[in-house]
């Protein structure tokens, strides 16, 4: 019975994603909002609640406050091998779509927030704020510059014609992310009880079950923006999203502050969590730094395919390599 739910609500995950990203380009080719905006602001916001509440539950229910950032590193991680994955199997259409150079900047900001995090999970007594870390706050400002940066219009190319008027658009882009919300929250409770049901460590189950499940809103949505043609909403919503699951570690410090609770950024050679969040750390930031890589070539020499294809299929395939390498290490050195 508990597998049969966590597959039906997978499937309607899947179907609401799909929708959603069909929205996000009917949008984007009818208005004269950026793709960019849509899919990183927007979008990203929407497919990243899932994460949101799982690591508001981790705190406020659960007072494990050191699963936070193991399931923000990982559902990032994820996040990027998403988007690896696409790159490098419709590298073709990649070398053809027209990605925004705000992105550059945008993944610089993910590599500077991986170094902040860095601080207190690697020096064991990090200066706080009170009972807050000091990096959380750093973190939130970073966030709110991306959005800032993040380009809000673009010049309209011609119209797409479509049945459906901008109002009814945006009418069902929100009835279908509320929708996506409220069976996101579900699958993670139903992922939990597959977890318990085949008897999975903590670590390998939050890596593969809850990291998957919280992220197939972003895995649906991007893949079905990728083959759309439309990459710059698709790498919008990738790389947005991950910035707004870094905004969650802020609030999880926020909020996780009551007597006795464990710190959000648990130091690395605290245990399982600590080594997880070590690994997560190092192979996220090198799979951002070819993110980096990816869109600079892509936006700099856009006229050199040769260079475009081979970029796209060796940073995507090691954007790609990194998640699968955090678990294969999870389950042999945690």
């Amino acid at each position: 019975m508990v597998y049969a739910a966590f597959i039906l609500a997978a499937a309607i995950v899947v179907f609401l994603s799909v929708k959603l990203s069909e929205y996000v380009d009917l949008l984007d080719k009818t208005t004269n909002v950026s793709g960019a905006f849509i899919g990183g602001v927007l979008l990203a916001a929407v497919t990243s609640l899932p994460e949101l509440f799982t690591s508001l539950s981790a705190v406020l229910l659960l007072r494990e406050n050191s699963l936070v950032t193991g399931n923000i590193l990982g559902s990032n991680l994820f996040n990027l091998a998403v988007l690896g994955i696409c790159v490098a199997f419709m590298f073709r259409g990649f070398s053809r779509a027209t990605v925004g150079k705000h992105f550059i900047w945008q993944l610089l900001t993910c590599l500077c927030v991986y170094a902040l995090i860095a601080l207190p999970v690697f020096i064991r007594f990090f200066p706080k704020l009170g009972y807050m870390s000091i990096v959380s706050p750093l973190i939130f400002a970073l966030y709110v510059l991306s959005v800032f940066c993040t380009p809000k219009s673009e010049q309209a190319e011609e119209k797409a014609p479509t049945a459906l008027s901008v109002k009814q658009i945006v009418f069902r882009f929100v009835a279908a992310a509320v929708l996506l919300v409220g069976m996101s929250i579900a699958i993670t409770y139903v992922a939990d009880a597959v977890a318990d049901k085949l008897a999975l460590g903590k670590t390998f189950a939050g890596a593969l079950l809850l990291g998957v499940t919280t992220s197939l809103p972003e895995l649906v949505s991007s893949i079905a923006l990728c083959r759309r043609g439309n990459f710059n909403a698709a790498v919008g919503n990738i790389v947005g999203s991950n910035m707004f699951n870094f905004c969650i570690l802020f609030l999880s410090d926020a909020l996780g502050f009551r007597k006795g609770s464990a710190s959000v950024y648990p130091f690395f050679r605290d245990g399982a969590a600590g080594m997880q969040t070590m690994l997560l750390l190092v192979l996220g930031a090198a799979a951002a730094l070819f993110a980096v890589v990816l869109v600079l070539i892509k936006t700099r020499a856009p006229q050199k395919k040769l260079l475009g294809h081979v970029s796209a299929l060796s940073s995507g395939s090691v954007m790609t390599a990194a998640y699968l390498l955090f678990l294969i290490l999870s389950t042999t050195l945690v």
